[in-house]
């Protein structure tokens, strides 16, 4: 018996001595190293919901809390076998024998030591995790909530579409971590960000009971130092607080109950800190300096939602940049409404107003965009500059493939598309792309317009539209490493036999209109039934045709202008050359036939035009906005041009470059026809150190001549001008006709004058009017014998021979005027015949509407016998009053003259010649 025993009693202890050192072999022994590595990759592979690779020893310590180390631990990437999701040296596990007993297989306190993980995105958009939906394991009917949480945990998955991280983040989520020497690589191939953090420690810590989870780390992103600090109290609001340098982020919310559809709330608050810094926390270039702040509420339910949010940037120099808006779903960047606007100068301080294209600045922008980045449209958008504001009031639906981080640190918009017009048939296609989004550098879009010819009459009748056809232009514009050019621009017209447009246009700097090339040819065929099918009076003008040609390389300028209508032809020429200096500008304006009735019939098509356009300045519930290309209709997205305080015109300031350049023009038009008696015109401009000089004009007219010269000085007065001249060759009879003076007469009337004014406005210069001119006429007649009654009396006259033979010869006219500031006054205006000297002095004056003239006739070198009819026109120049002096007038003779020379002068006054 006893002999059994020992024996009994020697079997238990030789097979416990077995069982233990078989686990100890099982746990400890290299011979089962293998064994243990299959065990853990099996068991951390379900609890985690992914392969886990273990290449070095597993080691185990035995207790009712056994502790587990396993070295090089790997967790390799299913979408990119080349590459290892996580990588770590040494991974410590707490196991719960107890728990185990009872079938809950639970680890806690882990330990994880020499993390390196890897996120990367490849240049197609393959990630280094998988994306998709785990499938968690069936539950049991009478299983509690935490055997739920356990089967989440052994499946590594969850019920939401996440990321294949997702099972390893539900397996920390109620544990105890501590993370030593932590490396995380965020590089994004496609977006071309990339983010490097070296932790020193990451934590995660299970507070009161399990209830609460904290998170706290520091280390650093791309060589800034990093902090972050986590407080997630299960089913209550959370916080969290990161610095990456100067930068500062809160992210504080409160979570749903499963009642209220899970999710949560929350408030993102961001300080950028010094804006160049943030700039190189996120690789770009530093090429702004100031500071930012953001603040969004988010929404997370299904998606996640951005209900509003604020951001504005503060740059140094002063520069503002401001957004707000909502986005329904961030991660497909869709229901987008976002309003930026941007203040390109600081507060106050804006550029002062431009006065020419080379000083245009851009000082503000607004836009309102809508959509989502696949498909978005620009609401509202409006540029204003220190001389106008432009803008556009719908553009879209437009796209952007991406937003991408270049590998020399600048941020790029790529793949641009964007169109305008009716959706189903747009007017505007254009593509393009800005690798520079920061400083709005190297942008290049390229595109066609092709649209029927309302792009152009907006208010056409739809019933002609096909008649006029349609436009087709293509464009490409850039800024690349320097100023904004337009490259080219070809357009021409098609479907049509109404009219022809060939345009080409290129511009190498469109601001200050550098490098630029412009040939346009417009042709209409008749232009009365142009007018004709756009139901407008017709004008018989005939056939239009204009051919430009222009060009601007470096400091030189060259343009010709071939215009012709009807029969009539213009052709003007330009040569001018831009230093830094003053310009030099050399031109002619000449014209083989030019018809007077060709210009009136112009005059009349534009005016039929205009009304097809319409004027909305005349009706006063008329918008302030203004249709460029397309009505507003409910189907149509019509590009639209706000009616401003400027226009890009504005900036062509002919008085400025009169004044700082140097000017030649000639003009000459060698025949002229329509209006009676003009043969041609032939001038000079001229303009140098401020003075412009026109003239001398000569022009033909019906056998007289005019030659005048006008003279303004725009420095030290421009706005007063210098006219002076003369005429001559003017038929006399012709004169009286016109004027309704129904008095056959004849006579070669000449004139010279000399005059100066204010430039202001016409009346301004008629009433500021200062200077001197005088008329002159010799070997006329007219057909009355008045002149004679007048001078000689009645007796006299009934002897006279101008009685008998009907008309007087007049020897001569002379009338010398001085005129001051609208009024006209003479000391001696003298009409000679024959036999009498018609003597007139007096002045008008047409701003005080009065008028004061008297005229003594007396016989030809009698100036001290009587004036038998002298007459006197006095009152108001508007209504004047003519009363003759019955008893007629005698001249005081000059002390001690009283006898006519011998040499007498005709049409001196006789009394200013006695001696």
């Amino acid at each position: 018996m006893r002999t059994w025993l020992f024996r009994t009693i020697g079997i238990v202890v030789l097979l416990v001595f077995a069982t233990i050192t078989l686990v100890w072999l099982l746990l400890a022994a290299p011979l089962f190293s293998e064994m243990r590595r299959d065990l853990v990759e099996k068991v951390l592979s379900e609890q985690i919901g992914q392969p886990i690779v273990v290449n070095d020893d597993v080691s185990v310590a035995l207790g009712r809390i056994t502790h587990i180390y396993v070295g090089g631990v790997v967790i390799p990437s299913q979408s990119m076998p080349e590459t290892s999701l996580a990588e770590l040296n040494l991974l410590e596990l707490e196991l719960d024998v107890a728990a185990l007993a009872n079938r809950r297989l639970h680890f806690d306190n882990l330990v994880v030591d020499g993390l390196q993980a890897n996120f990367l995105t490849a240049a197609d958009g393959t990630t280094s995790w998988r994306k998709g939906r785990s499938t968690p394991k069936p539950e049991p009917e009478n299983a509690t909530e935490e055997d739920n949480q356990e089967a989440i945990a052994e499946t590594g998955g969850s019920n939401e579409s996440d990321p294949e991280g997702s099972g390893i983040l539900s397996f920390l989520s109620d544990k105890n971590v501590t993370f030593t020497s932590i490396g995380l690589n965020i590089d994004d191939q496609t977006s071309g960000f990339s983010f490097v953090f070296d932790l020193q420690s990451l934590a995660l810590e299970q507070v009161d009971q399990g209830q609460r989870t904290k998170v706290s780390g520091t280390g650093s992103v791309n060589g800034q130092s990093f902090e972050i600090e986590g407080d997630y109290p299960h089913g209550a609001s959370f916080t969290t607080r990161a610095n990456f340098g100067e930068m500062t982020v809160s992210y504080d919310g409160e979570p749903f109950s499963e009642s209220e559809g899970g999710g949560y709330r929350a408030v993102l608050q961001m300080d950028t800190g010094e804006f160049g810094d943030f700039l190189e926390v996120i690789g770009l270039e530093r090429v702004l300096e100031g500071n930012g702040r953001l603040q969004a509420e988010l929404f997370s339910q299904d998606a996640l939602k951005i209900e509003t949010f604020t951001t504005t940037v503060n740059l140094e120099d002063g520069q503002q940049l401001t957004a707000e808006g909502s986005i329904e779903d961030l991660y497909t960047a869709s229901g987008v409404d976002l309003l930026f606007d941007a203040r390109l100068y600081p507060e106050g301080q804006p550029p002062k107003a431009a006065k020419s294209f080379q000083e245009l600045k851009f000082t503000a922008f607004e836009m309102h965009m809508v959509g989502s980045l696949a498909s978005f449209e620009f609401e509202k958008l409006l540029f204003q500059t220190n001389a106008f504001d432009q803008g556009l009031d719908v553009i879209g639906p437009a796209s952007i493939e991406r937003i991408r981080r270049m590998p020399d640190g600048r941020l790029a918009m790529l793949g641009i598309a964007l169109q305008a017009g009716p959706v189903e048939d747009p007017i505007l296609k254009a593509q393009g792309e800005i690798l520079d989004l920061l400083q709005l550098q190297d942008v290049t879009f390229k595109g066609e317009i092709n649209g029927s010819a309302k792009l152009l009459l907006p208010n056409m009748d739809d019933g002609f539209v096909d008649q006029f056809g349609g436009i087709n232009a293509d464009f490409s514009l850039s800024n690349e490493g320097g100023p904004v050019s337009l490259n080219k621009l070809n357009a021409t017209t098609y479907g049509t036999d109404l009219w022809a447009l060939d345009l080409a246009l290129s511009v190498s700097e469109l601001k200050g209109l550098s490098g630029l090339d412009f040939d346009v040819e417009l042709d209409v065929s008749d232009g009365a039934s142009f007018l004709t099918v756009l139901k407008l009076q017709p004008v018989e003008i005939g056939a239009l045709a204009i051919d430009a040609e222009t060009s601007k390389q470096g400091e030189d300028f060259t343009a010709s202008i071939e215009f012709e209508a009807g029969s009539s032809h213009l052709l003007a020429a330009l040569d001018a050359n831009f230093p830094e200096g003053a310009s030099v500008i050399r031109g002619n304006v000449a014209s083989r036939r030019l018809d007077l009735n060709d210009l009136k019939n112009l005059t009349a098509t534009l005016d039929q035009l205009k009304s097809l356009v319409g004027d909305a300045s005349n009706d006063p519930e008329a918008d302030d906005v203004q249709p460029l290309v397309l009505p507003k209709e409910t189907n149509v997205q019509p590009l639209v041009l706000p009616k401003q305080k400027g226009k890009p015109a504005d900036l062509l300031d002919v008085q400025r470059v009169l004044r700082e350049a140097d000017v030649e023009v000639q003009i000459d038009f060698k025949e002229i026809v329509g209006q009676q008696g003009v043969t041609s015109v032939s001038s000079q401009l001229s303009a140098k150190e401020g003075t412009v000089d026109f003239g001398p004009l000569q022009m033909a007219y019906g056998g007289g001549n005019f030659s005048l010269r006008a003279v303004m000085d725009l420095i030290d007065s421009p706005d007063w001008l210098s006219l002076s001249g003369s005429t001559s060759g003017w038929e006399f009879g012709e004169i009286l006709d016109e004027l309704g003076i129904g008095i056959d007469a004849y006579g070669r009337l000449s004139g010279e004058f000399s005059v100066s004014g204010s430039t202001t406005s016409g009346k301004a210069f008629v009433n500021s009017m200062r200077g001197n001119a005088s008329l002159s006429m010799s070997q006329g007649y007219v057909s009355t014998s008045l002149l004679e009654l007048a001078g000689l009396g009645i007796f006299p006259w009934l002897f006279s021979e101008e009685l008998r033979q009907g008309y007087t010869d007049i020897t001569c006219v002379v009338a010398p005027i001085n005129i001051e500031a609208g009024r006209v006054s003479s000391d001696s205006i003298v009409v000679e015949t024959g036999s009498v000297q018609l003597v007139a002095k007096g002045q008008v004056d047409w701003v005080k509407d009065t008028i004061a003239i008297r005229a003594e006739p007396r016989r030809v070198g009698k100036p001290l016998s009587r004036s038998a009819w002298p007459f006197d026109v006095t009152g108001q120049f508007s209504s004047p009053k003519f009363k003759l002096d019955v008893g007629g007038s005698r001249n005081k003779a000059p002390e001690g003259a009283d006898a006519m020379p011998a040499d007498r002068q005709p049409c001196v006054p006789d009394i200013n010649q006695l001696q």
